[in-house]
């Protein structure tokens, strides 16, 4: 269990910001790219006096990656037209990339079964027989429900402050990992206890 949280504190990142790089196609070589005839739509905009111009170009990469790149530009009568920031969507990994990730997910679902797998039987040796069940499911519901049902929240959060980058909300997870490791290094021994009744 120790062994999966100290790989989980070293690897998270590494791993996400790989996903990161590997995804981001904004920086992706154009070279030798395929691109399609663009789709155009133009429309009103309601209630106004305007249009909305969109230009979907749809572009393969020498790699056999793909994304569809998305131009909204604003006309307006008042001031002209608006250019938009384009935006990248649809993406579509290379096969090696595919597999890579396939790889890379594998390995984290790993991790979890090497902290998760053998939790039930931890905690039913935690703690003595007569208030085991009390004892086990609390700490259980509280790890899974406060700590695990948080992650999403807080992350998040912390994503959204002032010089955050997208990868920073993987420090909760990583600070609750590392203060379990912490604590089961320090204060957890592994000593065989015969008596199973205390």
């Amino acid at each position: 269990m120790l062994s999966g949280m100290l790989l989980g504190i070293v690897f998270y990142r590494p791993i996400y910001q790989t996903f990161l790089d590997d995804t981001d196609f904004s920086k992706a070589n154009l070279t030798n790219a395929t691109y399609q005839m663009p789709k155009v739509k133009h429309e009103l905009i309601p209630n106004t006096n305007d249009s909305l111009y969109t230009s979907t170009t749809k572009i393969t990469l020498k790699n056999g990656a793909s994304f569809n790149k998305v131009q909204a530009d604003t006309i307006s009568i008042k001031y002209g037209t608006i250019p938009a920031k384009a935006i990248i969507k649809d993406k579509v990994l290379s096969t090696p990339v595919f597999w890579k990730f396939i790889g890379l997910i594998f390995f984290q679902i790993l991790l979890v079964t090497m902290v998760y797998g053998p939790i039930a039987a931890f905690l039913v040796e935690l703690f003595p027989t007569k208030i085991r069940y009390t004892s086990m499911s609390l700490p259980y519901h509280i790890g899974n429900g406060v700590f695990g049902g948080l992650v999403p929240f807080i992350a998040t959060l912390i994503a959204s402050f002032e010089g955050a980058t997208p990868l920073s909300g993987l420090w909760y997870p990583i600070g609750i990992a590392a203060l379990s490791l912490v604590i089961g290094t320090v204060y957890l021994s592994n000593k065989r206890d015969e008596n199973v009744i205390d």
